[in-house]
């Protein structure tokens, strides 16, 4: 016997609504799930800490689990309201494989309206965010290595941008300090690498190392044995382990302004045009062979005209000849060595001119001096420009050992060739100094010096040393006095 059990509307209704709801809640939790695989599997950071500065070189690390090679991408518009989008684009192949990759970069970020990044591995993205103008803020970062940073916040200034950062998150790369003003050390946490401080001070950082380092960072310690020690274009000094003695020191300190010394190196022209003919030349050219037409249509008739015709065909073609350039494109570079102590802050422009219109590329990582869209592709600058343009563009600062050197009170040439045109800010010229010799400076002639050396010297504390190399111009700051502040 069938028997028939009837169901009420309703309760139908309320059991395919609650089958639904759970469908979704599972799929909810997968997606969810999926995301935090992802996660897990891949990692962008932008900035120190996650703090970009804005107009200044930030460090790119990338860390992959597991995960097959991928591609970061980065699209940064500096554009305006008024003038429209103005793209930086930036591209890099991230390598993977088993286990932990770690991928690591330096990159430009000017000040932006919008800034976006993708992760991706074939047809599955990784990772993505973005970031508002808001979040654009070209304040530098003062960065507190301790175990109660919190009890360091009066040291600085109340619109200070303090940053906690894990000492092995410290990168060993001059560039990635571009825009950190200072780094304090007080030693009751893990200590940093010696080469992560010594790159941060050589890229322009003021490191301050308490007095009460433990033994475990006596390495540390012996970055600034002298109490204050100019290293590079910044300075590893020794402080009391005291708020109000940080803030003096902070107080004190002048930091050498890298962005104007690189303006200052790009001021001239680095590549020569090609050379035109005056025009003197050209109208007295045109005006023979006006009169050389003229005398053969009235001598010689149509075969006289004709010869114009061919004689003019032949000038031109000889005239090209031998007044285009070698190459459509003319490249000159110029290098500012900013140093003190046994390290150099290495600071390239190059410049490069195109006769037709195209995309002129650089190698290694850089930003144009002028505001145009340009792109980064795996460590090549690229930027297209009209026929006949040029563009100058700075590349990533980098370290080198000093060649030039002014400590106590002598001046080393550590270099293979002579140093020309020296001169000591406030004692004048100095003789030239010979590969591997030393001299202590002696009042010279002041003044006259170079227009490109005279820039420079302008931006530089009084004492510093000058000279001239091969398209190069090395600097060498003063010792610091022990003790001092470390002003000019």
């Amino acid at each position: 016997m069938n028997v028939a059990i009837a169901v009420p509307a309703c309760v139908r209704r309320g059991t395919v609504r609650t089958a639904l709801l759970r469908v979704l809640a599972v799929a909810t939790l997968l997606v969810a799930a999926h995301a935090a695989a992802q996660s897990d599997r891949a990692r962008v950071e932008l900035g120190l800490g996650g703090h970009l500065v804005a107009d200044a070189w930030n460090p790119v690390q990338v860390t992959v689990r597991d995960a097959a090679p991928s591609v970061l991408r980065l699209r940064i518009d500096e554009g305006s309201l008024l003038e429209g989008p103005r793209i930086v684009g930036y591209r890099a192949a991230v390598p993977g494989g088993i286990g932990v990759t770690v991928f690591q970069d330096d990159l430009y970020v000017p000040a932006f309206r919008s800034l976006s990044w993708t992760l991706v591995s074939g047809r599955t993205v990784l990772a993505s965010g973005s970031l508002a103008a808001g979040d654009s803020d070209a304040r530098p970062l003062d960065v507190v290595l301790s175990s109660s940073p919190g009890s360091w916040r009066g040291a600085f200034a109340p619109d200070a941008r303090l940053v906690e950062v894990a000492a092995s998150d410290l990168p060993a790369r001059a560039a990635a300090y571009d825009g950190v003003r200072a780094i304090l050390v007080d030693g009751s946490a893990a200590a940093p690498r010696a080469e992560s401080i010594a790159a941060a001070a050589a890229g322009g950082a003021q490191v301050l190392l308490s007095s009460r380092l433990p033994a475990s960072q006596a390495g540390l310690a012996r970055l600034a044995a002298a109490g204050s020690h100019r290293l590079g274009a910044g300075a590893v000094m020794h402080v009391a382990d005291d708020p109000e003695a940080v803030r003096a020191r902070l107080a004190s300190w002048t930091p050498q302004e890298r962005s104007r010394l690189v303006q200052a190196l790009a001021a001239d022209r680095l590549v020569r045009p090609p050379p035109t003919p005056s025009q003197p030349l050209m109208l007295s050219l045109a005006a023979a062979y006006a009169l050389v037409a003229l005398l053969g249509l009235r001598f010689g008739g149509a075969p006289g005209l004709a010869a114009a015709l061919v004689l003019a065909l032949v000038v031109a073609v000889a005239g090209w000849r031998l007044l285009r350039p070698a190459s459509p494109e003319l490249t000159a570079s110029r290098t500012v060595l900013l140093g003190g102590g046994e390290l150099a802050l290495a600071l390239t422009v190059g410049e490069r001119l195109t006769l037709p219109s195209g995309v002129v590329r650089f190698a290694g990582t850089g930003r144009p001096l002028t505001p145009v869209p340009y792109t980064v592709d795996d460590g090549t600058t690229e930027v297209t420009l009209a026929r006949w343009h040029a563009v100058a563009v700075a590349a990533r600062p980098a370290l080198q050992s000093a060649k030039l050197r002014f400590q106590a009170g002598r001046l080393h040439n550590d270099g293979a060739a002579p140093l020309r045109e020296v001169y000591v800010l406030g004692l004048g010229r100095q003789p030239d100094l010979a590969a591997g010799a030393e001299r202590s400076p002696t009042p010279g002639e002041e003044g006259d010096l170079p227009p490109e050396l005279a820039r420079l010297a302008a931006l530089l504390p009084r004492g510093t040393a000058l000279a001239q190399a091969p398209q190069a111009v090395w600097i060498a700051l003063p010792s610091l006095a022990v003790g001092a502040g470390g002003g000019p």
